[in-house]
C-alpha cells in the first residue's frame, strides 16, 4: 500500500513538471529569440557604422591639391566634388544594401546610412524588419595639432 501511494505522488509531480515546462517553454524560446535577433541587429548596426565611418574618411581625404600646394601645406581645403565621389565610390565597393545620403559642405562631409534588416524570431510577434541607421562626419586634418584626441 505504501509503495502505491509513493508511486501516485511521483506521477503527480511528473505531471506538474510537464505542465510547468509546457507553460515556460514559450517564454524561454522568446528570450532566446530576442537574444539571437538582438545579437544579429547589433552586428549589422556595427557593420553599418563601419561603412559610414569609412565613407566619411574616404571623402575627408580628398583635399584641394592646388590650394594645399600654393600655401605650402598651411591651408587644407576639402575638394567637395572629389569628396562626394570618393564617399560614394567607397560605399558602392562595400556591396551592402543600404540607403545613403552624402552631404559635403563647408569643409565637412556627412554620411548617413539606413538599412532594414529582416528578423528571424521576433517575426513571430509581428515584427518582420528592424530599421537601423548610422551617421558619420569627417573633416580634413593635417599636421600635428598638439591637442589630445
Amino acid at each position: 500500500m505504501r509503495s502505491c501511494l509513493h508511486l501516485l505522488g511521483r506521477q503527480r509531480r511528473q505531471g506538474q513538471i510537464l505542465i510547468w515546462v509546457a507553460l515556460m517553454l514559450p517564454l524561454f524560446l522568446s528570450i532566446i529569440g530576442l537574444a539571437i535577433d538582438g545579437g544579429i541587429a547589433f552586428a549589422e548596426r556595427r557593420e553599418l557604422q563601419n561603412d559610414a565611418d569609412g565613407a566619411a574618411r574616404a571623402g575627408a581625404m580628398q583635399i584641394d591639391q592646388q590650394i594645399y600646394r600654393s600655401s605650402r601645406g598651411a591651408t587644407v581645403v576639402l575638394d567637395q566634388n572629389a569628396a562626394h565621389a570618393a564617399a560614394i565610390d567607397y560605399l558602392s565597393s562595400q556591396g551592402s544594401t543600404f540607403t545613403a545620403k552624402v552631404d559635403v559642405q563647408s569643409g565637412q562631409i556627412d554620411v548617413q546610412l539606413t538599412r532594414s534588416m529582416p528578423t528571424a524570431f521576433v517575426r513571430l510577434v509581428g515584427i518582420s524588419t528592424m530599421r537601423m541607421s548610422a551617421t558619420a562626419e569627417a573633416r580634413p586634418r593635417h599636421g600635428i595639432t598638439g591637442q589630445a584626441p
